[in-house]
């Protein structure tokens, strides 16, 4: 049995951090219903686009079941209505005004069930001046001082290569899910989880806040190396390979590495660069030794050489390469969905494994009201009423295609 079996999950959610959020909780077991507007919701239409399937929607979407319902029908809140009165948890990445235009804030489905706890994810969260702000991911990298951290020193602020922000809100409103659940689990009550994209990525940044704080360093961007844990990425035949805590490395390691790449002599005790000091000093000698051994190698092979001597190390993948690499396939971190028919488009896995609690098998994001049917009939509505719901445009349905 998955850890969350038995938890019902109504996801109101669009683009990225709601669907995330919710998506991990469908992975570890709780019935996640996908609640869309009739159109549907906009990252079924977001690029990227493969044979008309967003494949940005096939990322956030799996193991859902799907009910699209026009909430600005008096009939269609009360579906809503409906199915707050058996729900654990409602999810919402809306504006911070819309849940309460449409019915579905916390004080209207707590006074209804108060049991349910709502997870409201945006931009700068429910209050401050900022509350009412639109924001993206991008926005929030640049607010955060994130994209003024990134990048080389000499060059402009720049993005992390995909939507971190949204994704670790999502990733920060599951956990929040979980408190609120445990909350209610001991008191009966649920809870309001306010969860801000900007909070999320403020709260990563560590000692950085001290640092500029203290010791007014506000420049922080290092490229490719860290001043701290001493470590860079070298050249190789076909790409980079990356070092870690090569300066500071314990007397073994430093040996080992002096070793490997055909500099013993410096790792006796009377070499300059002996000591972590002595390397420091002499460090522009020391990364082109280096450099001059990683350019020989692939950087799989380096990667090799260095882990085998118990050196800390990486090749600097691109994508394709991660999508071969061993260590993710073992792990099942790649795995694949089935979209529109026979294609097959390679998704993420889930990153937290629980010992005798499998992940669910990874089932397709449903078409638009794909269940919309099934959730009814959960509800008590008759057959003639969902074909009356269907034809006066309160719920919608497509079949999915099948698949070969």
């Amino acid at each position: 049995m998955s850890v969350l079996s038995g938890i019902k999950v109504l996801d109101l959610t669009h683009y990225i951090a709601g669907p995330y959020c919710s998506q991990i909780l469908a992975d570890y077991g709780a019935d996640v219903i996908k609640i869309e507007r009739l159109e549907g919701e906009i990252g079924r239409t977001s690029q990227p686009i493969h044979d008309d399937i967003s494949l940005y929607f096939a990322a956030e979407n799996r193991n859902k079941r799907g009910l699209s319902l026009d909430l600005k029908s008096q009939k269609g809140k009360e579906i809503l209505h409906r199915l707050v009165e058996t729900a654990d948890v409602l999810v919402t990445n809306y504006g911070t005004k819309v849940p309460e235009k449409l019915g579905f804030n916390y004080e209207a489905i707590s006074s209804i069930n108060p049991k349910i706890s709502m997870v409201h994810i945006t931009g700068f969260g429910t209050t401050g001046p900022y509350r009412d702000y639109g924001a993206y991911d991008g926005v929030i990298q640049s607010m955060s001082g994130l994209a003024e951290l990134t990048g080389h020193p000499d060059g402009p602020p720049t993005y992390v290569g995909f939507f971190i922000a949204d994704h670790l809100a999502g990733l920060q409103a599951a956990l929040g899910a979980m408190f609120a659940i445990f909350h209610r689990e001991r008191t009966g009550k649920g809870r309001f989880v306010d969860i801000s994209m900007l909070d999320g990525l403020v709260s990563l940044l560590g000692f950085s806040v001290a640092e500029a704080d203290l010791h007014g360093i506000i420049n922080q961007r290092w490229g490719m190396s860290d001043r701290f844990q001493l470590s860079k990425a070298f050249p190789t035949k076909d790409g980079y390979v990356f070092l870690g805590s090569y300066l500071n490395a314990p007397k073994k390691k430093w040996i080992a590495l002096s070793e490997l790449i055909g500099k013993s002599e410096w790792g006796r005790r009377d070499s300059p660069f002996y000591t972590e000091e002595g390397r420091r000093e002499n460090r522009e000698v020391l990364d082109q030794a280096i450099a001059d051994w990683t350019i020989q190698y692939n950087k799989e092979e380096a990667f090799q050489l260095l882990q085998q001597r118990g050196i800390a190390s990486s090749p600097v993948n691109n994508l394709e390469e991660l999508l071969k690499n061993p260590q993710m396939k073992y792990r099942e971190m790649i795995q694949t969905v089935k979209m529109g028919g026979n294609l097959e488009v390679a998704v993420p896995g889930a990153a937290i494994k629980i010992s005798e609690s499998p992940i669910n098998h990874f089932k397709s994001p449903p078409t638009l009201g794909e269940h919309s049917e099934e959730i009814l009939a959960e509800l008590g509505f008759s057959e003639l009423e969902i074909e009356d719901l269907k034809t006066n445009n309160i719920v919608r349905v497509e079949k999915k295609i099948a698949e070969f």
